[in-house]
């Protein structure tokens, strides 16, 4: 596993520019989000709005994942001069069509099965806190305000009362763990598009019978990525206080997801590729 680590903080030291991709893509994507919300009035709108949407997450995910797993396999090449690894890397770019060609449909149904499954899976966990936990009988205008600013937070919670703060405190347990075991179980899903399974649904079958095949490893792994996500939101709690601390933030967290791809991907790649 300290092998597998440290060989990803190499692979993307090495590969730095897969995050070019991603900062210019989650820019045009924070830029059509501002648009749309104030000209998308009618329903059609709306619903073409969706479709944009969906259409430009298929086209990013399916090239910027085969162009992360190229530059894993760029890893495994030796290079006499500088000057050709910097090329080769640089070329890396010219994989993202070709990414788009071979994976685009399979991207846009693992986004609408991804869709799909958080709403079933978040119902099953809304109506099971019901039964178990209760209902906080809370107003949702009056929540979606308390998470305005810290103030507006710290505000809400010390008008509940004890019997209410201890059934938020459950809920909050509840999502956390069934946020972590639905990650857990999708951990595996994209890199066997990418590998083996281009079908979004058989895919996402294969990767769990994956994880049960390799469960103690792919466990310690997906605890660390999650250990590690810990501290990254713990960090960015102290950036809005501070313009510097917000940009030091944000490069960190670009090499974070840049990170944990490429450690998931050369992990799936050392433990299962090389089985089949």
């Amino acid at each position: 596993m300290i092998k597998l680590i440290k060989n990803a903080v190499k692979i993307t030291n090495d590969n730095i520019i897969l995050t070019i991709p991603l900062i210019i893509f989650m820019w045009i994507i924070g830029a059509y989000l501002g648009y749309s919300k104030f000209t998308a009035d009618t329903l059609a709108e709306i619903v073409l709005a969706g479709v944009t949407l969906l259409f430009l997450f298929g086209a990013f995910l399916s090239g910027w994942f085969y162009m992360v797993k190229k530059a894993v396999q760029l890893s495994k090449n030796v290079f006499v001069l500088d000057e050709e690894r910097a090329k080769a890397v640089l070329n890396l770019f010219k994989f993202i069509p070709a990414g788009i060609g071979k994976y685009f449909l399979s991207f846009i149904g693992l986004s609408l099965l991804f869709i799909a499954l958080v709403f079933l899976f978040g119902a099953a966990i809304y109506n099971t806190g019901a039964y178990f936990i209760g209902n906080l009988d809370l107003d949702p205008l009056q929540i979606k305000q308390a998470m305005t600013t810290p103030n507006d937070m710290k505000t809400f919670i010390d008008a509940l009362s004890d019997q209410q703060l201890i059934m938020l405190s459950k809920w909050n347990l509840l999502f956390i763990v069934a946020s972590a075991l639905f990650s857990f179980f999708t951990f595996l899903w994209v890199p066997e598009i990418i590998y083996s399974t281009k079908n979004p649904f058989m895919a996402l079958i294969y990767s769990i019978k994956k994880i049960f095949q390799k469960f103690l490893k792919t466990i310690k792994l997906f605890l660390f990525i999650m250990l590690l996500n810990f501290v990254i939101s713990f960090i960015s709690t102290f950036a809005m206080f501070n313009p510097f601390v917000y940009l030091l933030t944000m490069i960190i967290y670009f090499y974070f997801l840049v990170y944990v791809i490429v450690l998931i991907f050369i992990y799936y790649e050392s433990e299962f590729v090389k089985e089949e």
